[in-house]
């Protein structure tokens, strides 16, 4: 096969510019826009009444008189009830929304728009009144793959069109929850696609753009944590922060596998599930009255460990009941996410550490700002292994941009303890229990795009001798912006893009064979 002659012809008419036309791109950004105007408002607001239902049940708990304990434990018992009705007309809409969307993007799962967004959204609202420990930004990110999902449907996009639309929705979620935008690109990227390319990342971006334009100006949020730390952390820190990586890479660890245990016994239990639900939302307004600090996502928590110091036992008591709450919490399949939790235990992880290297006379009581915001950063890494996204997050929410090797260390190295310790991704084992033993609603063919990395072991090889499965078709490869149609003796390079075709049902195992 003459390359060559191959590359100046697709050089020629088939360039990335003459690929993605003017009218292409137009359409792209536009499409984008529209997903995160709508997704910026359906979590502004969203956010806004998580606020005001924290707000209200901390007014309400603050009487503890008998008359207000009785009318709050009915209260709360009718929210239970809510909750099972509420996952019961859409099963979709329960616990994070993450694995929703990455399955949705596998092909394993066709949500339906409407009754998932207006589900997530209530039933994220009554769960925040009942002070569930649970965050906003995993509703967020489905409220707007929702989104997405619905203005896909309004255009009739294509299946390709549709899942990069929802992405760009969840992208514009994330963004509103945490004011991140370019958090909210980095998660579809590095956790929903763990690759990225010109037509994914083009609507991306105008959808966190203009999803930040609404959060930020018109509805005038700020980044969540409401703290900024500017002082970096001074380099002779470095073996602290080695050790405080280590920590922090366990405590995810820990939090991972007591989250899933506590899921699985909850299933095993053999009552009905609006009973359990009820008696779950009373249990958490019982706990929240003896230590009212841990209910809630808990990002005013984090600004308070991270500005006052509290003492070793305090914060050792904060790691372990926000463990185990969060997992009582999201063992029950309700309406609500996992990241806040996972921030306000790595911060009170970094106090912990912080305090006893004082009592060691290790470490300066300035630093503790530095320290927190390092093992926020550390534990998100170790629990849903996406160091990139863990960075960006906490640089963003706190505009620490100066302790960016800082907290890249003890991420990097809370990331490898988990490697090691061989912790699965916590939004990888939950997907993994949605879809056991499910059939995939279609059998039909679906594209994806995949990248030949440096450390591939394909490349050099023609494709004939690789051994890939006949369900999978190679349809065409890019490689120096020249697309060449591939037969069974081309040969693959490092840095090619293929377009790759293959049953729906098992995207995500072809897509390991790259």
């Amino acid at each position: 096969m003459n390359f060559g002659k191959i590359g100046k012809i697709a050089s020629k008419n088939n360039d990335m510019f003459n690929h993605l036309n003017t009218k292409i791109i137009i359409e792209m950004v536009l499409k984008g826009a529209i997903v995160g105007l709508f997704g910026g408002i359906g979590g502004a607001t969203f956010r806004y009444g998580i606020q005001f239902m924290d707000s209200f049940r901390e007014n309400l708990m603050s009487y503890t008189d008998v008359t207000s304990v009785i009318l709050w434990i009915i209260l709360v018992s009718f929210l239970g009830i809510i909750a099972y009705f509420l996952l019961k007309w859409e099963p979709m809409s329960g616990g994070s929304g993450i694995p929703q969307i990455e399955g949705e993007m596998m092909g394993l799962f066709d949500m339906r728009a409407v009754p998932v967004a207006v589900s997530k959204y209530l039933g994220g609202l009554f769960n925040a009144l009942a002070g569930f420990s649970l965050g906003r930004e995993g509703p967020s990110v489905q409220l707007g793959g929702a989104i997405g999902k619905g203005v896909s449907k309004l255009f009739k996009s294509t299946l390709r069109e549709e899942r990069i639309l929802i992405s760009a929705g969840a992208a514009a979620g994330l963004t509103a929850a945490f004011s991140a935008p370019v958090s909210g690109a980095v998660f579809v990227f590095e956790e929903v696609h763990k690759s990225f390319y010109p037509k994914l990342v083009i609507p991306t971006f105008s959808a966190v753009l203009v999803s930040n334009f609404v959060t930020s100006v018109i509805f005038d949020l700020k980044p969540s944590l409401g703290f900024s730390v500017m002082k970096g952390l001074p380099l002779y820190y470095f073996g602290h922060l080695l050790l405080l990586g280590v920590f922090v890479g366990i405590v995810g660890v820990i939090f991972n596998k007591v989250l899933l245990g506590y899921k699985t016994l909850y299933n095993k239990i053999k009552i009905h599930n609006a009973i359990k639900l009820v008696i779950t939302f009373i249990a958490v307004s019982a706990i929240g009255y003896s230590y009212h600090e841990l209910l809630g996502g808990g990002n005013s928590l984090v600004g308070m460990l991270a500005q006052h110091r509290y003492a070793a036992m305090y914060l050792f008591m904060i790691i372990c009941g926000k463990i185990f709450l969060t997992s009582f919490c999201f063992g029950s399949g309700v309406q609500g996410g996992i990241f806040l939790p996972i921030l306000v235990i790595g911060a009170s992880s970094g106090a912990f550490m912080q305090e006893i290297m004082l009592t060691l006379g290790m470490s300066l009581p300035q630093y503790l700002p530095q320290i927190v915001i390092c093992a926020m950063g550390g534990i998100l890494a170790s629990t849903i292994r996406s160091p990139l996204l863990s960075i960006l997050l906490v640089l963003e929410m706190t505009n620490s941009f100066n302790n960016i090797y800082a907290i890249g260390t003890v991420t990097i190295v809370s990331y490898l303890v988990a490697e090691l310790l061989k912790e699965p991704p916590v939004y990888d084992s939950l997907l993994w229990r949605m879809i056991k033993g499910v059939v995939p609603t279609s059998l039909e063919q679906t594209f994806f795009e995949t990248k030949i990395p440096v450390t591939s072991t394909k490349t050099g090889k023609k494709l004939k001798e690789l051994g890939i499965p006949q369900h999978i078709l190679i349809v065409s490869i890019e490689r120096l912006g020249a697309h060449i149609v591939p037969d069974a003796n081309t040969t693959l390079q490092v840095g090619d893009s293929l377009s790759v075709s293959c049953p729906k049902k098992s995207t995500q195992r072809n897509k390991e064979i790259f």
